[in-house]
């Protein structure tokens, strides 16, 4: 609209200006809009009142204004995030009693949880992880899904739609080779990374920096290339501190497959075998392989942690209800923890 009155008026156009700093931008984003419009807005004044500049002098003014604008928010954004790593930093160091911090799991690494890569890491990618075990997390929280070519990859939706730069690359994660993943880029810039690239970073940062893997139900497979991949990189196991699934069938499959490691001969003398934990939900069952653990009734966790009537699984991760922070709740979980390990997850906006 500005550019059909400046025609009308013989003014010059912003076109030609603007729409270079759109497309040169690494994202086509609403960030870099915005810095078109405030460069508009600006233009947008009295001519009465300015003194007569030529062509390349006011071209060379907007040039000047776009880099400026650029480079403001780049300052902000590199502001933004070094912020929220202070925060999580003074969190871990300070702010959380010392002797809680072993038991804290950060979900799919430090990220955001509304999907926003300006100031957090994207959840699942490379850094989440990293950020979180550099701060002094102890534990962190993965998805993996099994690629066309049998690679496992972190993943927590069927497909990478959610998280792409280009939504319209929505083919499902076991469609997908991964060579078609390393160009499969997220909002961040950043690609999906493998479950060996992120065992690896947390052998690197040593200490206590370890995975909790979640198997997603039916992916049988996935379970299957886990343990290939233990066979394959023993010094890696220990950086595996729990898998887990909804799927009790996986669960007791995976156990037994573990076993055979040992059986084989795999020199695990020294290593801790991951603990395979069990998922539940806190309401009735909608999917048929979901388990319903009420925290007034643990009376089946018995026999869903049993496999033809011996011990197979460690125990359970259960979903959060709010009766667990009542003295009654909380009794029965430390009675359960008597005789099980015991994890608890959580919604967004749970206590």
């Amino acid at each position: 609209k500005y550019d059909k009155q400046a025609n009308t008026r013989g003014d010059d156009i912003l076109t030609t200006t603007l729409l270079p700093e759109l497309y040169s931008s690494p994202v086509m984003d609403a960030p870099a809009l915005e810095r078109c419009i405030e460069i508009l807005r600006d233009e947008l004044v009295d001519s009465e009142d300015e003194e007569e500049e030529s062509l390349d002098e006011y071209m060379t003014s907007i040039k000047v204004k776009t880099q400026l604008s650029s480079s403001s928010k780049d300052a902000l954004d590199v502001q933004r995030r070094a912020s929220e790593m202070f925060w999580l930093h003074d969190l871990i160091q300070n702010k959380i009693p010392l002797a809680y911090t072993p038991m804290l799991v950060a979900h799919r690494g430090f990220h955001c949880v509304r999907d926003h890569s300006g100031k957090r890491p994207l959840e699942n990618s490379l850094s989440s992880y990293e950020s979180a075990w550099s701060a002094g997390v102890h534990l962190c929280e993965c998805d993996v899904a099994l690629t066309k070519d049998e690679k496992l990859v972190l993943a927590h939706d069927s497909d990478f739609t959610r998280l792409a730069l280009d939504p319209s690359k929505n083919k499902k994660v076991s469609d997908l080779t991964m060579k078609e993943i390393i160009g499969l880029t997220f909002k961040s810039g950043t690609r999906p990374p493998l479950l060996l690239d992120v065992l690896r970073s947390a052998q690197t940062i040593g200490g206590s920096a370890r995975l909790v893997v979640e198997i997603k139900a039916g992916n049988d497979e996935a379970g299957v290339a886990l343990v290939r991949l233990f066979r394959r990189h023993p010094q890696l196991i220990e950086r595996c501190a729990v898998v887990m699934s909804f799927d009790a069938y996986l669960m007791h499959r995976l156990r037994n497959e573990l076993s055979e490691l040992i059986d084989q001969g795999l020199q695990l003398a020294n290593v801790k075998l991951p603990e395979l934990l069990l998922l539940t939900v806190a309401k009735p069952p909608s999917k048929s392989y979901e388990l319903f653990a009420s925290v007034s009734d643990f009376s089946q966790v018995d026999s869903w942690l049993q496999h033809e009537g011996k011990p197979s699984l460690e125990g359970v991760y259960l979903q959060f209800q709010p009766q667990m922070l009542q003295p009654q709740g909380l009794a029965a979980l430390s009675a359960l923890s008597v005789h099980y390990k015991v994890g608890v997850w959580m919604m967004l906006g749970d206590p």
